[in-house]
């Protein structure tokens, strides 16, 4: 499935949909740490001043280490999310409330607090000396002296440590939440974005497809080609039309070659046949006329000869004009019911004698006697006539040849069923083209039975005029089975 276009296009969204939620997840996360520390560090931003006021120490410049970790110490306790420092004027830490080893760095760098004590734009974030290297949100003030001179400053951090240490074991779930909603974000945006652009690389695809398939069903016509693609198409997709268009103009002019190629063969055919019509009968006329004029002649053999070869190429002659016709569709069809057991039965008659010459039994094997069908009965008889003669020439003696008829639903099947030599497999799917015929070496003819195949290339195209088509199925050394369905009718008696 990757390999295919669909495929492809679906790894690089879903690969594009998750990088964009993974994205999301990271900016959202960011931009709402951030606003947090906005929100805090602007409802916080007066706390140191106030603490300073609030103090009598510290109002009063004096700062008393011991008092003042008491008052931190107890201020903490309320609100653990508060971190409070006295530093000096180069930003070492006077006094704080921590447990030993809490407090790692011995100075802050006041360049943040200057900023926010000059009305910088919030969020300013400070070092934390509990966690060197990490910055957080605060309030300062400055501390003054007795006569006014700055002496240091009040540095409170807006959820210290402690508070990010319990925002920390508490993230996993919230990420999880923003994860599950990102992601189904992501999947809903990959629906929607696959969609559209689904819809929008397949929609001339899919055009080019119908407009194939519709120059096919036409039968290759050229009002079929079309050379414009709606909506948005591509580079390759024009090319691939262009090429489409351009191999179906081929396709058409090929074809029109072809056909009038096969017109013009048809017609050659049918009045080479036509012409051979006449000098064959006076032919046959005047070996027929010597015959009966010579009985005792010694030469007669080879008039005899003569004879039958010339009635042999009057018979393909025959077959010849009536295969044009078959193929050139100047054959019509007159349906009526016909008796198909008694049609057998007459056909086979015509046969008898020389299938008792051969010793072969020829006969018609069905149960019911009343079987009808829908057919022209001209045609269906040159079916049965073509069939039955063909089975007999492959049918050694004391071999059989039996024409089945059974009834099929509403349809009636009829089977022409030999026991001879049988076709080899790779020969079957040919032996219904014009003029194809097995080997006679292969087949066991004499050079002198050598006869072009057009039985059964007439039989097809006559079983095609009443909708049905012939199956044959064979296995050389057992017989050969032609069978077709024609449609019932009850008869009447």
């Amino acid at each position: 499935m990757i390999g295919s276009l669909f495929g492809r296009l679906a790894v690089i969204l879903t690969v594009l949909a998750l990088a964009a939620a993974a994205l999301l997840i990271h900016f959202s996360s960011r931009s709402e740490q951030r606003q947090a520390a906005l929100v805090q560090q602007t409802l916080h931003r007066e706390l140191a001043a106030n603490m300073v006021s609030d103090n009598p120490a510290l109002s009063a410049g004096r700062i008393d280490k011991a008092g003042l970790e008491n008052v931190f110490h107890t201020l903490m306790l309320l609100g653990p999310a508060f971190e409070i420092y006295v530093l000096d004027n180069d930003g070492r830490l006077r006094v704080y409330s921590a447990e030993p080893g809490q407090v790692k760095a011995e100075r802050v760098d006041l360049a943040p607090l200057k900023r926010f004590l000059a009305g910088a734009a919030l969020p300013v974030f400070g070092d934390d000396p509990r966690a060197p290297g990490q910055h957080r949100v605060f309030s300062a003030a400055p501390i003054r002296g007795a006569t006014g001179q700055q002496i240091g400053y009040l540095y409170v951090i807006v959820g210290g440590s402690h508070q990010a240490a319990v925002a920390s074991s508490l993230a996993s779930r919230l990420q999880q939440d923003r994860a599950l909603l990102f992601g189904l974000g992501g999947v809903i945006l990959l629906v929607l974005l696959g969609g559209a652009l689904f819809a929008l690389m397949t929609r001339p695809l899919s055009a080019l497809s119908r407009e194939m398939a519709d120059f096919r069903h036409s039968g290759f016509s050229r009002n079929a080609i079309s050379r414009h693609l709606p909506g948005w198409h591509s580079r390759e997709v024009t090319q691939l039309q262009a090429s489409f268009a351009e191999l179906a103009e081929r396709v058409v002019d090929q074809l029109d070659q072809i056909g009038s190629a096969d017109a013009l063969r048809r017609e050659l055919l049918a009045q080479i046949a036509h012409d051979l019509k006449t000098p064959l009968a006076a032919l046959q006329g005047y070996l027929e006329t010597w015959l009966l004029q010579h009985p005792g002649a010694a030469d007669r053999d080879y008039i005899d000869v003569s004879l039958r070869s010339s009635r042999q190429l009057s018979r393909l002659v025959d077959q010849l004009l009536e295969l044009a016709r078959l193929e050139a569709r100047q054959e019509g069809l007159t349906r009526e019911p016909v008796a198909v057991a008694e049609l057998a039965q007459d056909v086979v008659a015509k046969f008898a004698l020389e299938a008792q010459a051969k010793g072969v039994n020829c006969r018609v094997d069905t149960e019911d006697q009343n079987l009808t069908v829908s057919a022209d009965i001209a045609k269906l008889e040159r079916v049965f006539t073509n069939l039955i003669e063909n089975a007999l020439r492959y049918t050694p003696a004391g071999g059989e040849v039996v024409t089945r008829l059974r009834r099929d639903g509403d349809a009636v099947a009829i089977e022409i069923a030999d026991n001879g030599r049988g076709i080899p497999a790779d020969k079957l799917r040919r032996i219904f083209l014009p003029r194809y015929r097995i080997n006679h070496a292969e087949s066991g003819e004499s050079a002198g039975d050598r006869h072009l195949g057009l039985g059964l290339a007439i039989v097809e195209r006559l079983l095609a005029l009443h909708g049905s088509d012939i199956s044959v199925r064979s296995e050389p050394g057992h017989g050969t089975v032609f069978g077709f369905v024609l449609p019932g009718r009850e008869a009447t008696s």
